[in-house]
């Protein structure tokens, strides 16, 4: 079979490069081979092939035991040659490794229920590029052909590998691709199954019952979909409450003993433990359960692609935004690293002072970063949404004047005219503009390479529509009015559907936003400052038992006997520095705020990295303001207090 440039191009494009894990799963196998069990081959099996990855059963399982070897073998030596190996330090190397090996154990299982998270989000859209190619032409293979061209996430992969088995011969047609397609996602989606069948069947039905039959896929698509999320949302507000009370609130509120525990008993209350348990086990715990409730979404938003726009097209990674951020906290942590170590007090309200600072700090230069390297491209994003958002309207009303046998340079100046106060009216404007100034053909003007209207507002489903109309011109401007009108009203009702969501979902997560920006910063500010209230307390009442002491010196033996007693009660020197509390207690929130930003966005929003950055962004600009405010006034009212309470205790 002669394969041409273009073909070559596209198996390129379906068959990318191995990734990081799937390279060091083959690795693996060659180096530790460990066969699974057959029950647990059959369930890696079926995750490998859903998720298409280019691994073996028996790499994934080698790997996971191999990935906790080494981290156990390398654990162990550090820790050795830095001389801190104990008992406590073993314990946290296996508990360690075995979050490793549970991790990665389950890691296919975890890529195969991201595959379908993300598959979903372009679900519908598939449906209706492939009803749209069917009014066109139809023929089924030119319908997946035209949904895997203009479907960028990973169900557009699951749509070329269709046409790549088809041309490789693996299957004979392409309903028998279509059949195994839909095998595979029947039980994680059967309105889709269903809605691809009513488009299949769609083929040996009459013009104007195909025209139904396709009307009926997309409904059965959008309709599925509303009831699915719906369900969600009832069923998430029990795992939210859950996560909201055992993962945040109870262990904030849990913090206050353990400075207490460390004044009496102070060898069971070590900071590193407190740090590690806190900021390391805790935090993977919360995750844990947020990547549980996450995992059961059985649809994610759509979003808009900017990545095609020509000031985003070649961005790096690493550039000044990254740099800078990475530079910011370095002279303030620095010169309060210093004050603290030179201060050498256990409690010093300078101290804690300082302590905020490193913490504000490193908070400061995240939200740098996650504000600096989206606001372009939000702004973009925003007015693509906002674009995709006006389509549909501004389609009906273009079919509508093409309907009454208006030309299309007339229709367009007039809709142009009509929808001027939108933003769509630009991308309409724009077309215009080169059929007039450069006498283009109305494909030129919207797909020229260079001046293409479609070049500045890069939407793959105004694209992926804009295509088909096209195309559908052929036969004559009353088959692309009728075309235009039936797609407007798809994705009017895809819209309606995606805002009703939103509304649904944003009721279950209305709580945890308020912890995130309120309850969460607040309850910590009242922890570190009650806490540090009552170091300063204790080392007043430190001084004042000094000079009984000194009283008790002097009075034999039973002043001795007093004094040991004072001395094993009270161990002032053993208490956690409020500097180390506070940034203990700090770093968690830093944690906990940043994963609820995520879990909300996502959430509300889908996987769109961009809106997750300004998430965290915003959620955790509030609240450090609030931490830091709360910490500081909670602690000065409490030091108001200070001096009647010792008269209290020391008369």
């Amino acid at each position: 079979m002669v394969i041409s440039i273009e073909y070559k191009k596209f198996l390129e494009e379906v068959r990318p490069k191995f990734s990081t894990y799937e390279s060091v799963c083959r690795i693996s196998e060659r180096v530790l081979p460990i066969k699974p069990t057959k029950d647990l081959e059959k369930r890696y099996d079926e995750a490998i092939e859903f998720a298409h990855l280019r691994i073996t059963a028996r790499g994934a399982f080698s790997f996971s035991f191999l990935a906790s070897l080494l981290f156990s073998f390398f654990s162990l030596l550090l820790s050795f040659s830095l001389g801190v190996l104990s008992d406590s330090v073993v314990v946290l190397i296996v508990v360690f490794d075995l979050l490793i090996f549970y991790y990665l154990y389950n890691y296919p299982f975890h890529l195969a229920t991201m595959f379908r998270i993300n598959a979903s989000s372009e679900m519908v859209l598939a449906v209706i590029y492939m009803s749209i190619a069917m009014r066109v032409n139809p023929n089924l293979e030119n319908a997946v052909k035209f949904a895997a061209s203009n479907l960028t996430g990973l169900l557009g992969y699951d749509f070329k590998k269709i046409i790549w088995d088809l041309y490789t011969g693996k299957y004979l047609s392409i309903s028998e691709a279509l059949g195994d397609f839909c095998k595979r996602w029947k039980r994680e989606n059967e309105e889709f199954v269903e809605a691809i069948d009513l488009i299949e069947t769609s083929l040996t039905e009459s013009a104007a019952l195909r025209e139904k039959s396709l009307d009926e896929a997309v409904s059965v698509m959008i309709n599925g979909t509303r009831e699915r999320m719906k369900h969600y949302a009832h069923e998430l507000r029990s795992p939210v409450t859950v996560i909201n009370t055992m993962g945040i609130v109870l262990p904030i509120i849990g913090l206050v003993f353990f400075p207490i525990i460390a004044i009496f008993m102070p060898d069971l209350v070590k900071p590193v433990f407190l740090g590690i348990g806190y900021n390391i086990i805790l935090p993977i715990t919360v995750f844990w359960m947020m990547k549980n409730s996450l995992e059961r979404r059985p649809y994610s938003f759509h979003q808009p692609d900017i990545s095609k726009h020509p000031e985003f097209a070649h961005e790096k990674t690493f550039n000044k935004i990254t740099l800078i951020s990475a530079l910011i906290p370095i002279l303030p942590v620095s010169f309060s690293a210093y004050m603290i170590s030179t201060s050498g007090q256990i409690f010093s309200f300078n101290n804690l002072i300082y302590s905020l600072l490193i913490l504000c700090s490193g908070i400061f230069a995240i939200v740098f970063y996650c504000v600096l390297s989206v606001i372009k491209k939000l702004r973009l994003r925003e007015e693509v949404s906002t674009i995709e958002s006006e389509f549909p309207e501004a389609l009906f009303q273009l079919g509508t004047y093409l309907s009454r046998g208006v030309p299309v340079e007339k229709s367009l100046r007039e809709v142009t005219a009509k929808i001027r106060d939108l933003r769509i009216s630009r991308f309409f404007a724009k077309i215009l503009y080169n059929i007039e100034t450069f006498g283009m053909t109305l494909e030129q003007a919207i797909f020229d390479k260079e001046y293409g209207a479609i070049n500045f507002y890069p939407s793959r489903m105004i694209e992926a529509v804009m295509k088909a109309i096209t195309s559908i011109s052929r036969r004559g401007m009353a088959v692309v009015s009728k075309a235009m009108i039936s797609i407007s009203s798809y994705l009017k009702d895809v819209k309606s559907v995606e805002e009703e969501l939103k509304d649904v979902l944003s009721e279950s997560t209305s709580d945890m936003r308020v912890q995130a920006l309120l309850l969460a910063p607040l309850t910590s500010a009242i922890v570190v400052s009650m806490t540090a209230a009552m170091m300063r307390l204790m080392v007043s009442f430190a001084e004042s038992v000094e000079k009984i002491q000194k009283l008790l010196l002097g009075s034999g033996p039973a002043g001795m006997t007093g004094n040991v007693l004072f001395s094993s009660l009270i161990n002032i020197n053993k208490m956690i520095p409020v500097h180390w509390f506070q940034m203990i207690v700090g770093i968690y929130l830093t944690e906990i705020v940043s994963m609820l930003a995520i879990f909300i966005s996502v959430i509300n929003n889908g996987e769109e990295d961009l809106l997750k950055r300004y998430s965290i962004a915003k959620t955790l600009l509030i609240a450090s303001i609030v931490y830091f405010a709360f910490t500081v006034l909670i602690y000065l009212a409490f030091d108001y207090m200070t001096p009647s309470m010792l008269k209290v205790i020391v008369p």
